[in-house]
């Protein structure tokens, strides 16, 4: 029995996050798709291996300056995403992965949004500040692309805590100003063009081996 305690203690080769967090604001690359509400994201995370599945949720309300009927409304969406890691070395990994956006009839009537879903590949480099480079191409209603450069430092702050912080440059490929969008303002598609800067402090806190939670602030400065 003393033999066989070491296998049992082994880590499990998959696990299962759950979660839920709130933000006073939803800022999608560089947007505030809310305004100045707050949004409720669920989310579930399935890992194995290098394989991973993902959902995340969205709801909140939409502020009544940006409906027709000057009032507010119910804001709902569910993202589904998979992606597998695949590690070079000891020191590079590179994901390559699919997400889908699914919004429900009222965003899709205030906002247009349409349900799409995009491919994405994401470069991790495990050096110093962690450098990423991730690039999201939709395949579908808005056929935009989005890159971010991104650098981030954990400093711990005893055993269960840590203090982390991260930052990350935006560059827009049509995304946020895609050609039908541009020519109604009289521009021109974006290109490359420099689009927004994220700053974030996180502070987690590991309770126990089952569960955590994490107090976070953020800047976004558009560019």
């Amino acid at each position: 029995a003393l033999a066989a305690a070491p296998a049992v203690a082994q880590e499990k080769a998959w696990s299962l996050d759950l979660g839920v967090d709130y933000s006073t604001h939803y800022l999608f690359r560089g947007v505030p798709l809310l305004g100045d509400n707050e949004v409720i994201t669920p989310h579930a995370t399935f890992a194995v291996g290098g394989f991973s599945a993902y959902y995340f949720g969205y709801f909140g309300d939409i502020p009544a300056d940006f409906t027709a009927p000057g009032q507010e409304e119910s804001y709902q969406e569910a993202d589904f995403g998979a992606d597998y890691t695949f590690s070079f070395g000891e020191t590079f990994s590179l994901a390559i992965g699919a997400v889908s956006y699914l919004y429900s009839g009222t965003v899709k009537e205030q906002y247009g949004f349409l349900d799409t879903w995009e491919l994405y590949g994401v470069a991790s480099w495990d050096v110093l500040l962690s450098p990423t480079i991730s690039y999201w191409q939709d395949m579908d209603a808005v056929e935009g692309g989005y890159l971010q450069i991104g650098i981030s430092n954990s400093w711990p702050l005893g055993e269960k805590v840590s203090l982390d912080f991260s930052a990350a440059l935006g560059i827009d490929f049509g995304y946020n100003l895609p050609g039908s969008f541009a020519e109604e303002l009289g521009l021109e598609e974006s290109s490359g063009d420099l689009n927004d800067v994220l700053i974030g402090l996180d502070v987690p806190v590991q309770v126990n081996d089952w569960f955590s939670f994490h107090a976070m602030v953020q800047q976004s400065i558009a560019l």
